[in-house]
């Protein structure tokens, strides 16, 4: 990938969906809780129309949305603040699902103020655990864990372990995210005993797939396999398809990581056909991102463009901006690749653009190193340089808000660690200018000769 040079291994474990925690099937946790439990004093009427949309969130998130905005309308009409705060939750969620944050944090937010008025612990638990995913989606991660800390302890004082296991889940990922990888061993470890000591096979399956994550970013793959494998065990034990399906696609990026190509085509083709099987359209889309990698990486272009094509049709119909964006990125890196400079400045300017409206500081910067390589490719080097700029500016950003932490997190490290941490940082934007200029110098001779 031409981006390599730019990308540690923790951003790209996240940016590239392989070894990206489960996301998506937290996201299902969430909206299970809802379902399954429901809270008590939810209107019928309100109630049906929310299970109707729970039935469409998956294959048709439009109709979902009309089916719990009209529940929202109905719970409005009476001011019944029980349905009020759970239509609020349940349409944050479908926008969350959705890439479209800002409008999840506001449903958010109103749940979590509603559950306050009516003092329902568990309401405001659950709100504070997506709050956190909101924040944690963008970037914002002290603020993150400070909301999935609350909803923890919430949880925990009204005894709901499966509930505090996906809030110490979404922390833990966090933390893999940093590249705090101790911090990071010991909260899913923590997970493994709740789930172990409460029989939650789905818990257990979920922090080892987290785990496995960590491991990868430790270079361990072995014990990544190891790890999969035992999840993938479970999940075919107890039927747990969409797990499954990520296990296969986890399992397959240890072999892509490790360069065992076949091993790793062979796996993300099972999971691709799984996930069809499923009507999964959100699991197809990143699985086929996967592929297109593969293919790029054997040179069979066509192929990989085909994948790109298929997974971006997938995030549009399901209106997945954030997706929508990494295929883009995706795209843009296979046509620059190509020497099809002008199509992969497009691609990517699209992307830029998504990514800056939903504000995703982690995946935007993966795509400013492209655009400046595309430009610089084409002799744009001022453009090019302004992207390097942002680049190194988002870089510098990221680690201002890692030190600045709010206490109660505990991600705060003592004054020697910051300033050894701040060292590390700018060595490597400078490392990563000096390659920029590099290939800047690298191009124009390719294209002199031409």
């Amino acid at each position: 990938m031409i981006a390599g040079f730019f990308k540690n291994t923790v951003i790209a474990a996240y940016f590239s969906g392989i070894f990206r925690p489960k996301v998506l099937v937290l996201i299902t946790f969430m909206i299970s809780i809802i379902a399954i439990n429901g809270f008590a004093q939810t209107l019928p009427e309100v109630e049906n129309l929310i299970m109707k949309a729970d039935s469409y969130k998956n294959t048709d998130p439009k109709q979902a949305m009309a089916f719990a905005s009209n529940a929202l309308e109905i719970a409005r009409k009476q001011n019944h603040k029980p349905s009020l705060a759970r239509s609020h939750r349940y349409i944050g969620v479908l926008h969350f699902m959705t890439g479209e944050l800002n409008q999840a944090r506001s449903h958010f937010d109103s749940a979590y103020v509603l559950y306050v008025t009516l003092k329902d612990e568990k309401g405001i638990a659950a709100s504070l655990n997506n709050i956190g995913v909101v924040f944690q989606e963008v970037g914002e991660y002290d603020k993150a864990i400070y909301n999935f800390n609350k909803s923890i302890r919430l949880k925990m004082k009204l005894g709901d372990t499966a509930g505090a296991a996906g809030g110490l889940l979404n922390t833990g990922t966090i933390y893999s995210y940093r590249g705090e990888n101790i911090k990071a061993v010991s909260t899913f470890k923590q997970v493994i005993g709740i789930a172990a000591r409460s029989r939650d096979t789905s818990r257990l399956i979920d922090a080892g797939i987290n785990l496995a994550t960590v491991y990868i970013n430790e270079k361990k793959p072995d014990s990544a396999l190891l790890l999969l494998q035992k999840a993938l065990k479970m999940a075919e034990k107890t039927g747990d398809d969409y797990s499954k399906a990520y296990c296969l696609n986890n399992i397959g990026g240890v072999y892509q990581n490790t360069f065992r190509n076949d091993e790793a085509i062979d796996y993300f083709n099972r999971a691709l056909a799984l996930r069809d099987d499923l009507g999964d359209i959100a699991g197809l889309a990143t699985t086929l991102d996967n592929l297109g990698k593969m293919y790029i990486r054997l040179g069979d272009f066509d192929m990989a463009l085909d994948c790109f094509f298929q997974g971006l049709q997938y995030n549009q119909q399901l209106d997945d901006k954030r997706s929508t964006s990494i295929t883009m990125n995706s795209m843009g890196e296979l046509l620059l690749k190509q020497g099809d400079f002008d199509g992969a400045v497009a691609y990517l300017r699209q992307g830029i653009l998504i990514a800056a409206q939903l504000d995703l500081k982690q995946d935007i910067r993966i795509m400013y190193s492209n655009m400046a390589l595309a430009l610089s490719a084409q002799q744009q080097f001022d453009s090019a340089q302004v992207f390097m700029q942002k680049y190194a500016g988002l870089s510098s950003a990221s680690v201002a808000k890692s030190e600045n932490g709010n206490p109660e997190t505990g991600a705060l490290q003592d004054i020697e660690n910051q300033c050894m941490h701040f060292k590390i940082n700018y060595l490597a934007i400078g490392l990563a200018i000096s390659i920029f200029l590099i290939l800047v110098w690298l191009f124009s001779e390719q294209k002199r000769r031409r």
